[in-house]
């Protein structure tokens, strides 16, 4: 009888799943797993710290719209912890899969022993222990359908060293092995709920549309601009959501985010609104007036049933995926004649436009350099297809509001969870997911330090992201609001540090910029090197539009 091995069986399980590419960091409790890997048909990316590792498998997972697996041993898997946090908010199917101590010494001192599912269990949509080694398929398929179906998350896995060493009888393990692997099927809309909503957009005067993260995950970007060109409804996106339409169609009004975007504050005036799989959270005053009119109704469509009536009453709650409602949608909107709301888009337009231009122009060839400078030169070296991360506060701020995306899948920023530090090892994921493409990395002197060594991980695998660090030795945002409510930063200020330097003897092309003429040429200089490359620009301490936002909340300075 044909045996196999425990760490034989994994890869036999993830390959099934569609796997080809793994990120994590060796350690005692996964090297059987990992020797056994390197004969396989695997590309195999190693970090310098879990975290990162995590943070590239987020990236790759929303961008390629798949699991995306990360492997760690057992303290390893502590320090992924965080990533898993942030990958929750990001709603990215991260599997993360940890070994550890043989399973007979687990409660007795074994090595590197603790909780690891207990901890990851909060942090994810699901943890696990494999109980024996014949069912590490069954659990492999359980996270990757948990990562997969509805509101996407990570989830853990954790599986004893002996049982990857251990040899298991085929026949045993078919009995456990799924019959069909994959994506879980999509789930629709109820039809009568979907009569109801199109009949209130239909008859709404000024409707607008959020999307959000989850209509990044299962959306068809056809099927939602045939739906927006069907309906004529002004359309924000965010987070795995952006540019599901590009910002240049007629009915985009790009980023959905209001201190980012004036268009969004029009949402006063809304008496529609229809929320993609985007949450009522924080970002949108949970629903409440401010930022919306009390009247206002609200159409949600979300694949968890906990984010419909959320913070708000909806008139209409739509629970199923992105992708297939919204065709059903569509579908259900050609049967019907819609108005065009021309006063309505025009002025959203309008102002969308106006904001575009205003920020360009404080984008002056002067020093100290205004991050607007480092924006409107970035603009003239990247195409619809380079993937962009901004990563940081204020100076991040800027470029997020102005560097416009026509194509999705192709923007990240940091998530709701404020974890910045991520921008470095999403632009990894982002290289790997798109070989052959730019990938760009717009982020903060702070953030930078938080995952700076992945850039040793950038060059040994050959990964050419475009770096672009704002350095004016502060952490921006927070220096920014210190000021403004206490009149003094605490802990907030940072050294003029060349990082230009670091990149350098990490392997990297490396360029201190300091002055705002000189940074056309080194961006070219930067995309014309052929590997990694850092510029690190000095910028001034300009205080950014969601800086100035939450200094008017706190000292309720205005609205």
């Amino acid at each position: 009888m044909a045996k196999t091995t425990g760490s034989e069986l994994l890869i036999r399980a993830l390959r099934a799943e569609g796997v080809d590419t793994v990120f994590g960091i060796a350690g005692d409790h996964i090297l059987h797993m990992l020797d056994t890997m390197f004969d396989a048909p695997l590309r195999m990316i190693d970090f310098r710290h879990e975290s990162g590792a995590v943070h590239a498998a987020d990236s790759y997972s929303r961008i390629l719209r798949r699991g995306g697996v990360m492997l760690s041993t057992t303290p390893g898997h502590a320090n992924a912890l965080p990533g898993l946090a942030n990958a929750q908010h990001s709603e990215a199917p991260v599997i993360n899969i940890a070994g550890s101590a043989e399973s007979p010494n687990i409660g007795r001192g074994a090595m590197q022993e603790f909780d690891q599912v207990g901890v990851a269990a909060p942090v994810t949509k699901g943890a696990w222990n494999v109980p024996s080694p014949e069912r590490i398929p069954e659990f492999v398929a359980l996270a990757f359908r948990t990562a997969l179906s509805g509101r996407q998350g990570p989830v853990h896995l954790t599986i004893p060293h002996d049982f990857q060493l251990a040899v298991v009888d085929d026949a045993q393990a078919a009995r456990y092995a799924p019959a069909e692997y994959g994506t879980p099927l999509s789930v629709l809309g109820d039809p009568v709920q979907i009569e109801r909503a199109i009949e209130i957009l239909n008859s709404a005067q000024r409707p607008v549309i959020f999307a959000g993260s989850s209509a990044g995950a299962t959306a068809e970007p056809a099927e939602v601009q045939r739906f927006v060109e069907t309906t004529r409804i002004p359309f924000f996106s965010e987070d795995s959501a952006r540019a599901l339409i590009p910002d240049s169609h007629e009915y985009s009004m790009g980023l959905g985010y209001q201190p980012l975007n004036a268009a969004v504050r029009s949402v006063r005036d809304a008496d529609v609104v229809l929320m993609l799989g985007k949450k009522l959270d924080y970002t949108n005053g949970f629903g409440g007036n401010p930022p919306f009119a009390d009247g206002v109704k609200f159409v949600v469509v979300d694949p968890s049933p906990a984010q419909v009536n959320r913070a708000r009453t909806a008139a209409v709650g739509i629970v199923g995926d992105l992708g297939p409602v919204i065709t059903q949608l569509a579908d259900a909107a050609e049967k019907r004649s819609w108005s065009e709301r021309t006063e309505w888009v025009s002025a959203l337009r309008a102002t969308h436009q106006k904001w575009h231009s205003d920020l360009a122009a404080l984008g002056k060839v002067e020093d100290p350099m205004h991050p607007m400078h480092v924006s409107n030169t970035l603009q003239n070296f990247i195409d619809s297809d380079t993937h962009v991360t901004f990563d940081g506060g204020d100076y991040c701020h800027f470029l997020r509001a102005t560097v416009k995306r026509e194509l999705p899948f192709r923007f990240h920023n940091v998530s709701s969870f404020g974890m910045i530090g991520v921008g470095l090892p999403y632009a990894l994921g982002a290289q790997v997911a798109l070989p052959g493409k730019k990938v760009v990395l717009a982020t903060g002197d702070g953030s930078l330090g938080f995952n700076g060594m992945e850039i040793d991980t950038m060059v040994r695998h050959e990964l050419p992201v475009k770096m672009f660090v704002g350095n004016n030795s502060i952490w921006g945002i927070d220096w920014q609001i210190q000021k403004g409510l206490y009149g003094r930063p605490v802990w907030t200020d940072l050294l003029p540090t060349r990082y230009d330097v670091m990149a350098q003897g990490l392997g990297a092309y490396g360029e201190h910029v300091t002055k705002a003429e000189d940074l056309e040429g080194a961006m070219k200089r930067a995309f014309d090197h052929q590997g990694p490359a850092l510029l690190n620009i000095d910028i001034a301490q300009i205080i950014s539009p969601v800086a100035e936002a939450a200094i008017s909340r706190k000292t309720g300075s205005h609205g």
